[in-house]
């Protein structure tokens, strides 16, 4: 990690990524029939939220090695 914004992503993506498992759960375990819907958006967000900052993460990375020239 070389720059704050990789370990913003990184810090960002995993605390969104355990509150999504947290409201999923919630969700799951509601004990009434069809009454969790919020708990359902919230952690559908979050996980949107993880999986965006992954991407930001991983994508920022791509083509960031050192060429190795053939005459070298």
């Amino acid at each position: 990690m070389k720059s704050l914004k990789d370990i913003l992503a990184v810090i960002v993506g995993v605390i969104a990524a355990l509150g999504a498992i947290f409201y999923f759960y919630k969700f799951v375990t509601f004990p009434e029939a069809g009454g969790g819907h919020s708990y359902g958006w919230i952690a559908l967000a979050l996980a949107a939220v993880a999986f965006i900052c992954g991407l930001i993460y991983f994508l920022g990375h791509v083509n960031k090695e050192e060429e190795i020239h053939i005459t070298q």
